[in-house]
């Protein structure tokens, strides 16, 4: 199994670039205009590629031209200590938010970790609220957990249509996963060297959101190589939709 990423920088899409509240205000706003669903086999999505840059005279932290007597300052395990810290909070927000019977009923049997937005804002108690965007794969929707430090203000479901979360690594995972069985059972071997980029996959020119949780991958040889192989897989249904092979 070759290992996976998100898609090279340069190929990110302007969609992925937009903060989560953004991206539901346009999807809502699309929605309204009643547009309807596109076949999944009429997307196009644009060639992942890497990014490369010449930084080669440069240094960093950034620093002026000229400068000297400079002394690095550093906090050995500081990162790895906020890192863990992160990581225990977001557990805790989940852990309190599973515990609801309510929020289980929604997310049903199959569902992805969610996408934790801290929002800065206090209730009236004083307490920090936050949202858990999950997608659930049994109800094919979106379902936002909000909550305090202890205690869940509320569960909204979300039709998959009017917006769903960004993609998780764990999604990538399961998408590689499926669409490598795919090509391996039609002995495309090529595919089995190549490194697979994921994103969430968008209708047509960015117009919205699939009806069902779709990932697009794409097949390289190297990060700053263009794609060799593309497949839409629906991690809704688990199987994959559509491929494509590049032409050079």
């Amino acid at each position: 199994m070759q290992a996976h990423s998100r898609l090279p920088h340069r190929a990110g899409l302007l969609l992925l670039a937009l903060p989560s509240v953004a991206l539901l205000s346009v999807a809502l706003a699309l929605n309204a205009r009643g547009e309807s669903p596109v076949d999944p086999a009429t997307v196009e999505v644009g060639h992942p590629t890497g990014h490369l840059h010449e930084h080669a005279d440069q240094t960093w932290p950034p620093q002026p031209r000229g400068l000297r007597n400079v002394v690095p300052l550093s906090n050995p395990g500081n990162a790895e200590r906020v890192t863990e810290l992160r990581r225990r909070a977001r557990a805790e927000r989940e852990r309190i938010a599973l515990a609801r019977p309510e929020v289980r009923q929604a997310l049903g049997k199959r569902y992805n970790r969610p996408d934790v937005v801290e929002s800065g804002a206090k209730d009236g108690t004083g307490a920090a609220t936050s949202r858990l965007l999950y997608f659930s794969y049994a109800n094919n929707t979106t379902v936002e957990v909000t909550l305090d430090n202890n205690q869940v203000r509320g569960v909204r479901r979300i039709r998959a249509t009017d917006y769903q979360p960004d993609v998780t690594d764990e999604e990538i995972t399961a998408a590689e996963v499926i669409a490598r069985a795919y090509f391996e059972a039609r002995s495309t071997e090529r595919v089995s060297a190549l490194k697979a980029y994921g994103i969430l996959a968008y209708l047509p020119e960015g117009t919205g959101f699939y009806p069902t949780r779709v990932i697009y991958l794409s097949f390289h040889a190297a990060a700053d190589a263009p794609p060799e192989f593309a497949a839409w897989v629906d991690l809704t249904s688990q199987r994959v939709l559509r491929i494509r092979e590049e032409r050079s």
